[in-house]
């Protein structure tokens, strides 16, 4: 699906997996979205595909609470094309597995 390799977790800001932004083989560790993509993810995922073992949380970050809520969790095997609407999945967040948890850095 959307040409992501097994073992890997594949994010795109655009839909329709296009323009393959980031790709992860860790399954514990966070992946801050604001670093990655033309955007840093600012309209959140587009596009995913989790060929990775582990459930995926995906979060959103507020700049006004300098926090990351949970916006969701991709289970593995999960994918989909047009994850943007209507919320903005992840906008300017992280996905992090094996449980760990974003705002443990802050």
């Amino acid at each position: 699906m959307g040409g992501c390799p097994s073992g890997k977790l594949c994010l795109y800001e655009n839909t329709q997996y296009l323009d393959l932004d980031v790709t992860s083989t860790s399954t514990r560790g966070c992946i801050f979205l604001g670093h990655f993509g033309e955007t840093g993810f600012f309209n959140g995922i587009g596009s995913y595909v989790n060929n990775l073992p582990v459930s995926v949380g995906v979060y959103h970050y507020s700049a006004d609470k300098k926090t990351f809520y949970l916006d969701g969790t991709i289970r593995p095997g999960g994918y989909s094309s047009n994850s943007s609407s209507p919320a903005q999945f992840g906008e300017r967040g992280a996905v992090c597995t094996g449980g760990v948890n974003p705002n443990a850095g802050l």
